[in-house]
């Protein structure tokens, strides 16, 4: 329930309806692909790249991931 467009449900919510584990596969990997496909859409019909400017850095990616 949490990667459903206009049915999705905070962490919390999930929580006090008994949850025990939330699975976000589905929700990221078409989250990364929509950030992708607007850069692809960016470059091909302006010629421009500034998505670029809104990429997160290696550093903070390294960051997250505790590596």
């Amino acid at each position: 329930m949490v990667g459903i467009k206009g049915k999705s449900f905070s962490v919390a919510e999930l929580s006090a309806a008994g949850v025990k584990r939330i699975s976000l596969a589905t929700s990221l990997y078409r989250a990364a692909m929509t950030g992708f496909l607007q850069a692809v859409s960016e470059v091909k019909d302006s010629g421009e790249f500034g998505f670029v400017e809104r990429c997160t850095s290696t550093q903070e990616l390294l960051k997250l991931m505790k590596v």
